[in-house]
């Protein structure tokens, strides 16, 4: 009877797209570690045609068994926040630092800028901060900073700008900052000090 009964059960979840086996354990997570995630937004998909597959980043804090994030996003700014709460069930990436850091140091500076406003001129230096910025500034130290900026590109694969680019910019009346230096959370990923979770 049981295994009559755990048949079906199986059977629904294999349907409904339920795989338990890729998802990274979130009792695994430490403090530093980066979560990386890909959206659908209109904004995570002119970020995917410009850059690649990953649209957002967050950095990891521990408290104990307690597991937060803190982040920039466009809703909240910069906040931090309990990892279920910013990921709602959704697994994301987990990547860890291979060199030593101070983290506490990181975690420090990361949550000092809480309550920032998110950077939608996506500029360095100002008092806003989007995503990948503000893990590079968490990194560094006495301008020394574990993930270079590298000039920005804003344009697809065929050389295109998206038009949400065009128009992102446009409502802010400012030039798309091509070339510019900055970050983002692809090229942030790929980083040799970096390994996947």
């Amino acid at each position: 009877i049981t295994d009559l009964l755990l048949l079906p059960l199986l059977a629904l979840l294999t349907a409904c797209g339920v795989n338990r086996s890729n998802e990274q354990p979130w009792d695994e997570l430490q403090s530093g570690d980066l979560l990386f995630t890909g959206d659908t937004t209109g904004m995570g998909q002119a970020v995917k045609a410009s850059t690649g597959d990953y649209t957002h980043v967050a950095l990891v804090e521990r408290e104990g068994e307690r597991l937060y994030v803190i982040d920039a996003t466009r809703k909240l700014g910069v906040a931090r926040r309990p990892i279920e709460e910013a990921y709602d069930g959704v697994m994301p990436q987990a990547y860890r630092l291979t060199v030593p850091f101070d983290t506490a140091a990181v975690i420090a500076r990361a949550r000092a800028m809480v309550g920032r406003p998110y950077d939608n001129a996506f500029a360095e230096g100002d008092s806003a901060f989007y995503c990948s910025e503000l893990v590079q500034y968490a990194f560094t130290t006495d301008g020394d900073t574990l993930f270079p900026s590298r000039p920005m590109n804003w344009r697809d694969a065929e050389g295109r700008l998206p038009q949400y680019w065009v128009e992102h910019f446009a409502a802010q009346g400012i030039a798309v900052p091509e070339g510019a230096p900055g970050t983002n959370p692809t090229d942030m990923s790929r980083s040799p000090l970096l390994r996947k979770l």
